[in-house]
């Protein structure tokens, strides 16, 4: 759980990097970031550093320029513990339109939110707690830089995990520590996807084993293992880790 206050400090760096976002309150009360995010970002590559801002003589990587008009505000959701970034130009709503793509492929939940990263990875974004320079460098300008990527070449630049609990499940397979913790800090963002959790629930709690020629959870009509096999390896594992530590489901 993270402290979203916006300290002094958090306003100064704000005002002297993103002259152009402006804090205020919104409707309900609630603290807000608004205005144009303008950003300038190079990719060097997987497993590499990401520079934010390069000198202008700089020619490494992947750079980008690009400016957003965003609106963050400083709660969270049932998503997440991260403040809710909010694209309000509805550029990203119109590339999805355009290219006949639902919104959550660009990784935007059914609220508007931006999905800035899944659930159980926030904390290591932010090492040393919630504040904005942490949070504007680690998470909000990547995604955008990745969502100008995207548009422009009509891929990604780097590795994504689904959106939503497709995401999870993925997340789960790579995940090397399966203790009770983690199992039920997982199943906590599991339980609050009311269209996925029913079905996850009744594979876990089923005393047949998972079938791989079944038809897949996304609704494709596709074999599991075929459309969509790390879920359906994710899942088995998933199912024996329960069985293992005696996790009720």
């Amino acid at each position: 759980m993270f402290n979203l206050a916006i300290s002094n400090e958090d306003k100064q760096w704000l005002q002297d990097t993103f002259p152009s976002l402006k804090i205020q309150k919104g409707s309900d009360g609630t603290i807000e970031v608004v205005g144009v995010l303008s950003f300038s970002m190079a990719f060097l590559g997987e497993e590499k550093p990401y520079i934010i801002n390069p000198v202008a003589d700089f020619s490494e990587g992947i750079q980008i320029q690009d400016e957003y008009k965003i609106r963050i505000e400083l709660k969270k959701s049932n998503f997440s513990d991260l403040p809710q970034v909010y694209e309000t130009g509805f550029r990203l709503s119109n590339i999805a339109q355009s290219r006949n793509l639902k919104t959550e492929d660009l990784h935007i939940n059914y609220n508007g939110a931006m999905c800035l990263c899944i659930k159980p990875e926030e904390a290591g974004y932010l090492p040393s707690g919630f504040n904005l320079r942490d949070f504007f460098q680690n998470l909000v300008i990547p995604f955008f830089y990745a969502q100008s990527y995207f548009e422009k070449n009509n891929s990604w630049l780097w590795g994504q995990y689904s959106h939503g609990s497709i995401g999870l499940i993925e997340w789960y397979l790579r995940n090397q520590n399966q203790s009770t913790e983690v199992i039920k800090e997982f199943f906590d963002g599991l339980r609050r996807d009311k269209i996925f959790w029913p079905m996850f629930q009744r594979l876990l709690r089923s005393k047949d084993a998972i079938k791989g020629h079944a038809e897949c959870i996304c609704g494709n009509k596709k074999k599991f293992r075929d459309c969509h096999p790390e879920i359906f390896r994710g899942i088995w594992k998933l199912k024996r880790d329960v069985i293992l530590l005696k996790i009720k489901i």
